[in-house]
This record gives C-alpha cells, structure tokens and sequence, in this order.
C-alpha cells in the first residue's frame, strides 16, 4: 500500500496526485497503481482550524540491536542510490550556495508572516496539540499490518518524518520518500525536541529524499545532515516546489515504481562484484586503499598534479603488487587474479561490500593518508571528496561518505588551531609520519625506517620492506591494537611526552574523527576513546609537574609538552560538547567502563 502525505492547501480531494504519479509510472515501465492500493489522509481542515487539542500518540518502535540494523539498512541504501544514481541534469548549483545564516533570516522572516508553505510547517511544529491530531487521523487511516510505502510533499514529509516513531508494531515500511521537504530547516528543531531524534531502522527499509537545488521551500538543502538516515538526491525541477513536477520526474517514478512493482530489468544496474579466490585482509586492505588513491587522482582539480599524483601512483601500486606476491608465495598461498591485475596497474575496485561500521576506519585512514608516500604531492580537497566515491564503490550510501568527511573536518579543524601545525605540514613534511592499520579497526603510528621507533614493528611488515611503508600505509594482519593508538606509537620511543607533537595530532585526529563519524551516523562510540584520552592527558600533566620545578622556565621541552597538553584538552572540550564522553558520565552513574 502506498500512503500519500499532501502539503500545504485542501488535500488535493480529486486525487490529482494520484493521476499524475500513474502518468509517470506508466512512462517509466510500471503498471498504474488503483485508488485501493494506495491512501491519502486529508489533514488540511485540522491545520485552518484553531483549537485543536489532541495528545501525541505513544511511541511505538523498540530499540533493539541497532548496530546490526544500522549496517543492514546502509547496505539497503546503496542500493537505492545505484536504483537511481545522479541526475545528469539537476543544477550544479543553486539555493545551496546561499551561506545558512542568510537562508535562516529569510526562512524565520516566512516564518514569522505566517506565508506559504513554511507558515503551515511552523504551526505543525508549533503546535502540539494540533502534531497530535494530525498524526492521530493519519494512523486511523493505516493498517495494522503488512508492508507501506511513505510519500511525503512539503508539509507532508514533515508528518511522515513524525509518524514514524509512533507506527503499529507490525507494520513495515518499504521506502520513505520524502519530495521537497523543509525538515531540515533550523527553525523546526529549535521549537521541536521529539522530531525523529532516533530513527527506527528497524522499522523502514530505506528513505530517500528528493529535491531541487532551486526549490526555495527547501532553500536548495537536502536532509542527511540533519538525519543521519536520509539519503539525499538532487533532481531537475528547476524552482518548482508543486508535487506534480517531483512526480513527473524520472527518480522519483523508479523509487515508487520498484518499491511497490519491484525492480524491471533494466530498473537495477548492481555494482559488479567478481567471484574468485578468497582474498587475504591484507591483499583485501591494499586493494582498498589503492582504489581510494585513484579516485583521489581521478579529483584533483589541477590537471598536472593530477598527473604527477597518477605517475606516483603507477609506482606504488606496482610496488604493492610484487610485495604482495612475494607475501603470498612465501606463505603457500594462491596469488588471486587481482593481484596481477595490480602489477598490470589496473586500477582496483573492492570486490566485497563492507558494512558501514567496519569500513568507517579505512575510509578516515585514507582521507588523511599520504596514499602516494614516499612521494609529497598535496592532493588539495580531493581525499575528502573522494570519500563520497569510495562509499559508493564499497556498497555504502554516498551520504555516509559525506558525513565522514564532514567529521574528518570537524575535527581537524579544533586540533590544527590548538596545535598550531598546518596539517599540510604534518602530511607532507615530516620525513614521512605515516597511518597505519594495526589489525581490522585499530590505528597505531610509525616512522619509516632510519628514524626513531621504526624498529618496533616487526615481522608482520617485513613483507612490505624497510620499516614496512609501501604508499604511507602498512598492512597488518598480526599487531593487535591497544586500544590507544597513541601508545603503541609512542611505545618505541618512551612515551607520550617524547611522541612527536604532529604524531599525537595526527592519531588524535583520526581516532576522534572516526568516533565522531559513527556518532553522526547513528552507530555506537567506543567509551573507551574517552579513557584513553583522559590517560594521554594525565600522562602529558604528569611529566610537566615532575620537570617544571627543577627545568628552566624557557624549556624547549616543557614548551612541547605544554603544547601536547592543549592539544589534547582541546579534544577532550570537543568530545565533551559533542555528547562522545561515555554514558555513564553524562548519566552520574557510578559503574566501572566496560574493559
């Protein structure tokens, strides 16, 4: 059953939107759906009236292993975004270039009038007896069971949005597609506290929400930075904000159309996977970071870097491929076609979809790795971007890409500013300070070999030579993490106070970026970040009260060690307004941290 959520003005009692959807089903393939199979609660009358008093209905979704459901349901959104891809004719640009602050003003003046679209939205959000009432009729109106597809326009994504906390137990809901909606404005989520503060992935297979850059109901913004569940796509429906011209356009006809046909044969265009050999992690790990340095080449503005980038890149990915051989022959194992792919210096695509939780690590490794080491070429922005590509090629929706760069730059920019290090400078200037992947998730730090510490890693990374640096990342598949990537870096040469001052903010900032990702995607934090932070920042205050009184007060160590020490406050203030101290210090509860 598809439901229908109209906006703004008498509910459309012609069923006129029905008309034009099955006009663009029938054109795109589908067959037309009939007046039984769909409903379209009118709510137009309950927003002309005042009065109205009506108490919310109860929140009905369970939270229950959302981890697991979280990864589930990125799977199914990648799907989507390969169902209808990029529309080749939305603007470039739009509504979206206007800075927040301007589009705030204009929004809250509509606001304030009470005009248009936005006057009705505000006194829905306004008005809580009147959410009620709204949300109450809707729910009469839905089955007790079975499968759903939501559609809301304008003011009707905003109560399909606020419907789903409160859905029968046994009802499912196929897509959410939510068509020119305003949920993301400020001015919604400054009056309302309750509006989808969790997403019920349990619940809803997927939500895909549509719009056009010059759509001024939206101001030209999507919804994923809002909601972490959304998956935004641009359209071209030029200034339209009118139901009819969403419908009318190609996206919007296959999202409806599959979610209640199923997909056509040419509906679907799946990512090709090969099958073949079982590929060991650390083959699987350098064809993952091979393959984001080439979208990273593939992004670079300026056509000469980008050459140089691609030449440097030929080199290392040659020599990955003879140091992967020589590994796998070494131990008795089958070299897997990829492999010689490699050496031919194809570039490789990940052969495996990774669910979004284990693949946020790599992705913040790359985005702030040299990929291209012992070569300094300074990518510019395209690591970031190249994030957005990279999720799509590992079956992850683009926006979490996105979203991960959004962190990665969040946090870059509190640390750079306390540290007073270009983080220019940290990634090409430094004789190489390096990432890498110590094991599936942890994050340990090196030096290549000739400096102090490169001898504390061992044979795990012999196989890919001196010191183990083949393109700024070493592969391993035997060195646990700690838990404190911090300490396994500092461990070869004595410590945090004698750890580089670039090191510890280039672990910092890796560590709480990929924290920060997963809190903004919905997915769980590791409370032990937080004591570990805690530990580097008593460790650093330690050493400065045991040399302060005996020191010089122009120290050139006390004055590392104080600048250690800011950095690593200066983490520990962002984690604490973030909400990514553990919950048993937000809540006063005096039980002992999981080990």
């Amino acid at each position: 059953m598809l439901v229908f959520l109209h906006g703004v003005g008498n509910g459309d009692p012609q069923g006129s939107w029905l008309k034009e959807l099955n006009r663009g089903l029938v054109e795109a393939g589908y067959d037309p759906l009939e007046k039984s199979q769909t409903v379209a609660p009118r709510y137009s009358d309950l927003l002309e009236t005042d009065g109205i008093r009506a108490s919310l209905p109860a929140r009905t979704y369970l939270s229950k292993d959302e981890d697991a459901r979280r990864r589930d349901y990125e799977r199914r959104q990648a799907r989507v975004s390969r169902l209808i891809g990029h529309d080749p004719d939305a603007w470039t640009a739009g509504l979206e270039a206007v800075p927040e602050v301007v589009v705030d003003v204009m929004q809250r003046a509509v606001v304030d009038l009470q005009l248009g679209q936005l006057g009705q939205v505000d006194r829905y959000i306004d008005n809580e007896g009147l959410r009620g009432a709204i949300l109450r009729r809707v729910l009469e109106t839905l089955p007790a069971e079975g499968d759903i597809v939501i559609v809301g326009h304008s003011l009707g994504s905003v109560v399909a949005i606020d419907l789903l906390d409160h859905l029968p137990p046994s009802l499912r809901v196929r897509r959410l597609i939510t068509l020119g909606s305003p949920a993301g404005s400020a001015f919604i989520h400054e009056k309302c506290e309750r509006l989808l503060k969790r997403f019920p992935y349990g619940i809803v297979d997927d939500w895909a929400n549509v719009y056009g850059r010059g759509d001024l109901v939206t101001a030209g913004r999507g919804l994923a930075g809002t909601f972490p569940a959304a998956q935004d796509f641009v359209v071209a429906v030029g200034p339209r904000h009118y139901a009819k011209a969403y419908f009318e356009h190609p996206s919007v006809r296959t999202l409806i159309g599959e979610a209640m046909h199923g997909s056509q044969e040419t509906g679907l265009v799946p990512v090709e996977r090969s099958v073949e050999l079982r590929i060991p992690a650390p083959v699987e790990q350098a064809i993952f970071f091979l393959a984001f340095a080439h979208h990273v080449r593939r992004l670079i503005d300026d056509r000469k870097t980008a050459e140089r980038y691609g030449q440097a890149l030929q080199l290392v990915q040659e020599d990955m491929a003879n140091r992967l051989k020589l590994m796998l022959v070494n131990e008795g194992r089958p070299v897997p076609p990829i492999v010689e792919s490699l050496g031919n210096g194809t570039p490789p695509r990940s052969r495996r979809d990774w669910n979004l939780d284990e693949a946020i690590d790599p992705l913040v490794l790359c985005a702030l790795s040299n990929l291209v080491q012992p070569y300094d070429i300074n990518a510019g922005k395209a690591p970031t971007a190249a994030l957005r590509d990279m999720a799509i090629e590992i079956g992850i929706q683009p926006e979490s890409g996105t979203t991960i760069g959004k962190a990665i730059q969040e946090v870059r920019g509190v640390l750079e500013d306390s540290s007073g290090v270009p983080w220019s400078r940290i990634a090409f200037g430094l004789g190489g300070v390096a990432l890498l992947v110590a094991g599936p998730l942890g994050i340990a730090l090196a030096a290549p070999a000739g400096l102090a510490g490169a001898a504390a890693i061992t044979s795990a990374l012999a196989t890919f030579g001196p010191g183990g640096m083949v393109g700024g990342i070493a592969l391993l598949g035997g060195l646990a993490s700690t838990g404190a990537a911090v300490a396994t870096g500092a461990a070869a040469v004595g410590g945090a106070g004698d750890a580089p001052l670039e090191q510890i903010v280039v672990d910092l900032t890796a560590r709480i970026s990929a924290a920060r990702a997963r809190q903004l995607l919905d997915l769980s934090v590791d409370a032990m970040l937080w004591y570990h932070v805690v530990a580097l920042e008593a460790e650093l205050a330690a050493e400065l009260n045991r040399l302060e009184p005996l020191s010089d007060g122009s120290s050139p160590r006390l004055k590392d060690l104080r600048r250690k020490r800011e950095v690593v406050r200066r983490a520990l203030a962002y984690m604490t307004t973030k909400g990514m101290q553990p919950r048993q210090l937000t809540e006063g509860s005096d039980e002992e941290p999981a080990a």
